[in-house]
């Protein structure tokens, strides 16, 4: 009953001084009271009557939009000031009757305010009796921008989560699974929803559920990211591979980042095995050069033996018939490998065939033979059988300016120390 008589004298108060509160003589202590809360409060206050009249407004309210009493006769008034966009009026009309009619408690909207500024304001409506209803108005312009730009931020974040192949989990010191969020591109979640509020090293083995739990709490002492652990995780009788990685929250909250690395480990494997195939190769044809170097060698140290042998016994003929043979006459002689290439080949058969010397090393010396008899005795007898092999009538030879010439031939195989022809010395007289 005290209430209502405070109602009253508000509504009287209001109608004698225009709306905002002035003190009256001798007022009683405990209406003065209720006077001064609705007249000083920061919060702006409207009283509204079943009618939807406004009879009371605080200054709290006109700091706050702009308006006085006799700007906002009504409710209606108020929608027409503080929305002058009919289309958005009629949607914050049907808003605004909810909230008059009970059906909804607060109310939040963009209102143009007395200066021609947007602001948001939130009006929440406490019924009073007679129909009565008390309207608090408070500015949360503020507040709207920082829960925007809040959305904002976990809008992208969100993103950028289910950008990335990853599995998120918020856990606490002690490893309790708190929430989960899985990327878009991620596989199938090592730890799904259903398990939140166990702990992760339980849902392991023992040894990957210890490294997790010293991972977490390396991190939460540290307060620093923990260094990456790799585990694998059998999942329908497949092996999969994960790689966590473990950073810090606030109030010693931690976020496990899980990824999977299964086909990326089986990328390293297979990159590895060619590695060590291509090291195989690079070995093998190593050692296959180094085996043709050491034949090579072995065969210009026979080549130069033979060589010499052969000097050292012509100087002696030369010596015992008493002079030296004439250089139109000198003995030709040509040394080839097994497959019948010239390794060396001296000056008298560059003239022999119509060519220098150094010209004749690398090619073949079968196109200089004319005859088929010729190249069968020096490729079956010497080279293939390893026997001494000789052409007494003589055999033609192809010149390299197309003229040919008569002489006879003779070859010696060249044997290495296993047995294995290694090359012929072929040696041409003329005739």
């Amino acid at each position: 009953m005290k209430e209502d008589n405070t109602v009253q004298s508000i509504e009287r108060e209001v109608s004698r001084t225009g709306g905002v509160e002035e003190p009256r003589d001798q007022p009683h202590p405990e209406e003065e009271f209720y006077r001064s809360i609705l007249y000083e409060a920061p919060d702006g206050f409207v009283l509204v009557d079943g009618e939807e009249r406004c009879r009371y407004l605080n200054r709290a309210f006109t700091r706050i939009t702009g308006y006085t009493r006799e700007d906002l006769p009504t409710i209606t008034a108020w929608l027409e000031h503080a929305h002058p966009n009919p289309a958005y009026r009629q949607k914050i009309q049907d808003m605004w009757e909810g909230l008059l009619q009970g059906d909804r408690s607060t109310l939040v909207s963009s209102v143009v305010c007395g200066d021609g500024k947007l602001r948001d304001i939130e009006i929440r409506r406490s019924p009073l009796e007679n129909c009565c209803s008390l309207l608090t108005v408070r500015d949360v312009t503020d507040q709207v921008l920082i829960e925007e730009r809040l959305g904002q931020t976990t809008s992208e974040l969100t993103a950028v989560i289910e950008a990335f192949p990853d599995l998120f989990l918020r856990l606490n010191a002690d490893g309790t699974i708190i929430d989960s969020r899985a990327g878009r591109l991620a596989e199938v979640p090592v730890v799904p929803r259903t398990l939140l509020g166990r702990r992760i090293q339980d849902l392991f083995p023992a040894k990957t559920g210890d490294a997790l739990l010293g991972a977490i709490q390396q991190t939460v002492r540290a307060d620093a990211p923990a260094a990456p652990l790799e585990f694998s995780h059998t999942e329908q009788g497949e092996v999969r591979h994960y790689e966590a990685r473990v950073v810090p929250l606030h109030e010693t909250h931690v976020m496990a980042i899980v990824r999977e690395i299964t086909e990326l480990k089986q990328a390293r494997e297979e990159l590895r095995r060619h590695r060590e195939h291509l090291e195989d190769l690079v070995a093998e044809r190593t050692a296959e050069l180094e085996h043709a170097n050491r034949q090579l060698e072995h065969l210009l140290y026979i080549i130069e033996k033979t060589e010499r042998r052969a000097a050292e016994e012509w100087l002696d003929a030369s010596i015992e018939q008493g002079t030296l043979e004439a250089a139109g006459d000198e003995v030709a002689r040509i040394t080839t490998d097994a497959a019948g290439a010239v390794v060396f080949a001296n000056r008298a058969a560059g003239h022999l065939i119509g060519c220098t010397a150094e010209e004749l090393v690398g090619r073949p010396i079968w196109p200089f033979l004319a005859g088929d008899d010729t190249r069968e005795v020096l490729s079956t007898e010497v080279l293939s059988q390893g026997r001494p092999g000789e052409c007494i009538e003589g055999a033609m030879l192809v010149r390299d300016d197309g003229l040919n010439q008569w002489a006879r031939i003779s070859a010696d195989p060249i044997i290495d120390a296993a047995g294995a022809v290694i090359g012929m010395i072929c040696t041409f007289k003329k005739m």
